[in-house]
């Protein structure tokens, strides 16, 4: 009997590490993701104050 009970055990420590293993991954792709995003927006309003400070003429397509 203590041999069953034992399996059950190894196996729900098993399966307790795999769900802590995705929560952890999880969680840093949640984070990569969210940093990526700020990066993102940050280039945007640098590309937008930048086309604002060049002249308008020159690089004008109409």
């Amino acid at each position: 009997m203590t041999n069953a009970e034992d399996n059950i055990r190894k196996s729900l420590l098993k399966r307790q590490k795999a769900i802590d293993n995705f929560i952890a991954h999880k969680n840093a792709f949640t984070v990569s993701r969210n940093q990526i995003i700020k990066d993102i927006e940050e280039a945007r309003t640098i590309w937008r104050n930048t086309m604002e400070q060049l002249p308008e003429k020159e690089f004008n397509n109409d």
